[in-house]
């Protein structure tokens, strides 16, 4: 059965990134002979004065592809590099990588952040932020890439994360000779460090810690702003039938934290733990927040009519929201979902707390 791909599963070496870059320089190469040999034969015959001369030719183009061919891979080749990345994976990686491949939205996001559009040559079918990411080829499923789609955008680097992508995917790119460097995060903090991480891998650095940087200054601030302020009791509903939440491990537990809040699910074990309803009033949550998303198709009244969850105190309050989308993902919007998780956990003085429709 196919399963999710998990650091400890990112073992292996990655292949060298100069394998798949000179299979395409050999079956340029090779297209470039062969127009030489229908160029040779089409020559008027005063150009060949013979039998003799007209089999000498090849003699000289063989060795001459054979040097322009040694000479691509070792030049490519002299200017890949050995990296760990975020999984703990030693891959290598072309020096300035230059045709990217993203595997997971959030990824895209970054790279997108990190002004590197011109370089993305592919994407998946659910990398829809920016609007500009829908415009790029697709390769298909997060999942279940297509490696036929994948091979004919002939990219220098594939990224992965993880959290998002099968441990089968990068079996089948490393036969390929494609490298995959991994991107991973689990906190607000990892995040930051993937962003910087990620920036410094594609000659982005400068930017990079520029944008980290300015993203810590907001995330500091909406610390300041909870400070002192009581926590409430919060329900992050990942899925409601069954009522899946978050661990302790992720990302979205953490914004919730750093929002002024405690979830309600911390002590489960897992990242993505079911609940019961009868555990859920038992615990009886003070806001419940659910992801904004076109698969999550109650709308918030609803709720207020469901057997069991209309007993739930932040229902009958009305201290239902949604928020972006972005908490899912670790990628630099994820600091716009703590903003906003934080107004709706502490609204300002003066602002309604109720239910967002």
């Amino acid at each position: 059965m196919p399963h999710t791909l998990r650091e400890k599963e990112w073992v292996e070496s990655a292949p060298p990134s100069w394998r798949v870059r000179g299979v395409f320089c050999f079956l340029e190469l090779t297209k470039v002979g062969l127009e030489m040999r229908r160029c040779l034969q089409k020559r008027p015959a005063r150009y060949l004065a013979g039998p003799e001369q007209r089999r000498r030719w090849p003699i000289f183009c063989v060795p001459l592809l054979l040097v322009l061919i040694l000479l691509t891979l070792a030049g490519v080749s002299f200017s890949a590099r050995d990296v760990t990345d975020q999984t703990g994976r030693h891959v290598s990686i072309p020096e300035h990588p230059e045709r990217l491949i993203s595997l997971a939205p959030s990824i895209t996001e970054t790279l997108y952040a990190l002004g590197l559009a011109d370089r993305v040559v592919g994407d998946t079918d659910y990398c829809e932020y920016p609007p500009e990411a829908k415009k790029k080829p697709h390769v298909g499923p997060i999942l279940n890439p297509s490696l036929e789609k994948i091979v004919t955008l002939k990219p220098d680097l594939v990224l992965g994360s993880p959290e998002a992508n099968r441990i089968e995917t990068a079996d089948r790119l490393a036969r390929l000779g494609i490298p995959l460097y991994g991107v991973t995060a689990h906190t607000v903090d990892e995040t930051l460090h993937s962003i910087e991480d990620l920036g410094q891998v594609l000659g982005r650095g400068v930017e990079a810690r520029a944008l980290v940087q300015s993203l810590r200054q907001r995330i500091e601030g909406v610390e300041r702003r909870v400070a002192g302020r009581g926590r409430p009791k919060v329900l992050f509903v990942v899925w409601y039938r069954p009522l899946t939440t978050v661990g302790a491990r992720t990302f979205i537990g953490d914004v919730i934290r750093r929002a002024g809040g405690a979830s309600i699910s911390e002590d489960l074990g897992g990242e993505w733990p079911r609940l019961s309803l009868e555990e859920a009033l038992h615990r009886d949550p003070d806001v419940i927040l659910f992801p904004r998303s076109e698969s999550f198709a109650p709308q918030l009244e609803e709720f207020q009519r469901l057997p069991g969850w209309r007993d739930l105190r932040a229902v009958r309050n009305r201290r239902m929201y949604f928020v972006s989308d972005a908490i899912i993902r670790a990628s630099p919007r994820l600091v716009d979902a703590l903003e906003e998780v934080a107004r709706a956990l502490h609204p300002p003085e003066g602002a309604p707390q109720e239910a967002e429709r």
